[in-house]
C-alpha cells in the first residue's frame, strides 16, 4: 500500500508542476544512443537469474525461483528493429537463437516488447513485456494463444567478464 502512495504523490505533484517551468527536463527520449547503447551493455553476455509466478484467472500463483535466462547480445539495425540474441543449450552445444523485438525507453528503464515471436525452435510462440533498469528486470509473458498459460518474471542481471584472448 504505500507504494501506491508514494505513486499517487508523484503524480499530483507531476500535475501540480506542469506548465510551470520547474518540471524536471526529460533527461531521456526514444532513440537516445546514451541509454541504447547502456542497454546493449547491459544485455552483453549476460545471465537473468531471478523468479516466476503464474497468472491463471487474472490471479498471481506462487512465486517459484531458479528462473534463468542467458542472452549473448542485443542489437539495433539501422532501421529500428532490434534482435536479442538468446543462448540456448542443445546437448553439449551452446546455441544463439536471435528473437526480434521491440525496445522502447521510459527515461533510462528499457521495455522490451515481444509480440507473438518462437523463443527457442519448434516451440509455441510468446508475447511479453520485461522493462530492464540498473541490472533489473520485471515483467509478464504469455503463450500468444493461450493467455492462461503465462506470468510473471523478476530478477537481476549480471555479465560474465570479457574472456582475454
Amino acid at each position: 500500500m504505500p507504494h501506491r502512495l508514494a505513486l499517487s504523490i508523484a503524480l499530483v505533484l507531476a500535475s501540480a508542476f506542469a506548465g510551470t517551468g520547474l518540471e524536471r527536463p526529460a533527461a531521456f527520449a526514444q532513440g537516445d544512443g546514451d541509454v541504447e547503447s547502456k542497454f546493449i551493455a547491459m544485455l552483453n553476455n549476460a545471465t537473468l537469474k531471478g523468479t516466476w509466478a503464474p497468472v491463471q484467472q487474472g490471479k498471481l500463483g506462487g512465486e517459484r525461483g531458479n528462473d534463468s535466462y542467458r542472452i549473448a547480445r542485443a542489437t539495433k539495425s539501422d532501421d529500428g528493429k532490434w534482435t536479442i540474441f538468446t543462448v540456448i543449450s542443445a546437448g553439449d552445444r551452446q546455441i544463439e537463437f536471435p528473437i526480434a523485438a521491440s525496445v522502447k525507453f521510459a527515461g533510462d528503464s528499457a521495455v522490451l516488447i515481444l509480440d507473438n515471436v518462437r523463443a527457442s525452435p519448434g516451440k509455441a510462440n510468446w508475447s511479453a513485456r520485461v522493462m530492464f533498469h540498473d541490472d533489473v528486470y520485471a515483467g509478464r509473458w504469455w503463450e500468444t494463444s493461450n493467455k492462461e498459460h503465462g506470468g510473471t518474471i523478476a530478477g537481476t542481471i549480471t555479465r560474465e567478464p570479457a574472456k582475454k584472448p
